[in-house]
């Protein structure tokens, strides 16, 4: 399947006709899961509910082994890797985020 690659907030476009997705440089073929993980990756980072994660996961019927996986290796990328996100988090949530993110790779439950 083709997705987009790099699928989080900043590829992300509101127009007056609707939302746009943009910067499709990083398209590939790949699993759907890729794309669902960094977007869920993102909106953990961005502090969204608990709940409405889980009404995003619930939505898709995909392999959840794997968006876990994804979800959690995007997490660390984006802590710890060259493409580091400004985020205005404490040491401490950095930790939770963290540990967050081993679980799911570890633990393959999202």
């Amino acid at each position: 399947m083709l997705i987009h690659g790099d699928f989080y907030p900043g590829s992300w476009f509101e127009t007056g006709r609707g939302l746009k997705i943009i910067d499709t440089e990083f398209a590939f073929l790949g699993d759907p899961e890729f794309d669902l993980a960094i977007m869920l990756a993102h909106l953990k980072m961005a502090r969204t509910s608990e709940s409405e994660l889980q009404r995003i996961i619930n939505s898709y019927p995909l392999d959840n082994a794997l968006l876990a996986q994804f979800t959690g290796t995007e997490i660390l990328r984006r802590l710890f890797g060259l493409a580091q996100l400004p985020l205005f988090l404490s040491l401490v949530e950095k930790k939770e985020l963290a540990t967050y993110a081993i679980n799911l790779i570890i633990d393959e439950k999202i």
